[in-house]
């Protein structure tokens, strides 16, 4: 289940594991299709990428809810490879929360996740800017579990759905970081109307190796529309695979001050490992931990069945510090469609196999 625009764009070479895990934004990294350069001319790319999911959580009362979180549908328009247009829709808002049904509180505002203009080499230097309602690049945010939202941190580790401004350099940086992002935004995101300009950030990047990366990222959080005062969070992360492919293993700490959330808390951590045990199935362990409020493992499997087709399951144990302990678990089949090679599996268990070679060499 990953989202569709992610916030590492590296002109360096990530280990394309590692890019679909925390990095790369696919339609950025991909062209589109001959049908719609012949439709919009040499000079224009369209791209397009889209993801239903549908599954179910079970908690250990046995109570089940059914939902299509992390649904989405995104449209890219790109000229030159200097300036893309992106617009992404959240699916699962047409439906009602932990149900089948449509949503009767349907809100145009919340549909449209992403709207935002990105400029890239601006006065012919490696700098993009981004501007619009878009993700904020902070923190590292692995993506590996198939309910990957259910990880404690993903909260403390997103900024999204916000308008804002960030400016991307992609090279130099007196040679300490391959990458630096930097943004200002609203805090009270998640509607198509521009709020109070009331948080910075920070995210350096720098590829120790060609399998290791370290992100270092800070943001500032005015948060004017709540009650709770200033916010500060600060990361440290690493993430790294064997020269193979076949392990992944990523970890990252983080302080917090006054998050909305976690008002009593001032720490926390995420850590985990996924393995190839297949040649279309990955085994994912993941363990979290939050000063003062909680520590959870969780276990995970992802298998592709076919070109489109992927089935994932996942149980969690949270072990609570104000409430009882919990046990989670959930299964998901997940559809992606686009024209792209982020759109589709690469490796799968049922019919003829894709050839990526072009794009992953």
């Amino acid at each position: 289940m990953a989202t569709s625009n992610k916030s590492i764009k590296n002109k360096y070479i990530v280990p394309a594991v590692m890019i679909a895990l925390i990095g790369g934004s696919p339609m950025s990294l991909t062209s589109a299709s001959a049908n719609d350069q012949d439709l919009l001319g040499d000079n224009f790319n369209i791209s397009i990428d889209g993801e239903v999911n549908f599954g179910g959580l079970i908690d250990r009362e046995g109570e089940i809810n059914s939902h299509f979180g992390g649904s989405f549908v995104s449209l890219s328009v790109e000229w030159r490879n200097k300036v893309r247009a992106v617009v992404t829709a959240k699916l699962d808002t047409l439906f009602a929360e932990n149900d089948i049904e449509f949503n009767d509180n349907f809100s145009i505002g919340e549909f449209i996740k992403e709207a935002y203009i990105e400029i890239r080499e601006v006065g012919g230097t490696p700098v993009a800017v981004v501007v619009g309602k878009q993700p904020i690049p902070f923190a590292q945010g692995v993506e590996a579990m198939p309910f990957y939202d259910n990880n404690p941190l993903q909260d403390l580790q997103e900024i999204k759905e916000v308008y804002g401004v960030t400016v991307n350099l992609t090279e130099g940086l007196f040679g300490l970081f391959d990458q630096a992002e930097v943004s200002a935004f609203e805090t009270d995101g998640g509607d198509l109307s521009l709020g109070r300009i009331d948080g910075v950030s920070i995210r350096l990047s720098r590829l120790i190796t060609e399998n290791w990366l370290l992100t270092l990222s800070h943001a500032s959080l005015g948060n004017q529309h709540l009650d709770t005062g200033h916010e500060n969070r600060t990361s440290i992360g690493l993430i790294g695979q064997s020269s193979d492919g076949v392990l992944v293993g990523w970890v990252e700490g983080m302080y917090i001050s006054n998050n909305p959330k976690y008002l009593e808390s001032n720490y926390g951590i995420t850590a985990g490992a996924m393995m190839r045990v297949h040649r279309s199935t990955d085994v994912i362990v993941e363990y979290s931990w939050i000063e003062k409020e909680l520590q959870e493992i969780g276990l995970g499997v992802r298998t592709a069945l076919t070109r489109n087709f992927s089935l994932g399951a996942e149980v969690r144990y949270q072990i609570n510090q104000s409430s009882r302990n919990d046990i989670i678990t959930g299964i998901v089949l997940t559809y992606t469609f686009g024209n792209t090679p982020y759109s589709h599996n690469y490796d799968y268990l049922f019919g003829e196999q894709d050839d990526f070679s072009d794009f992953y060499n």
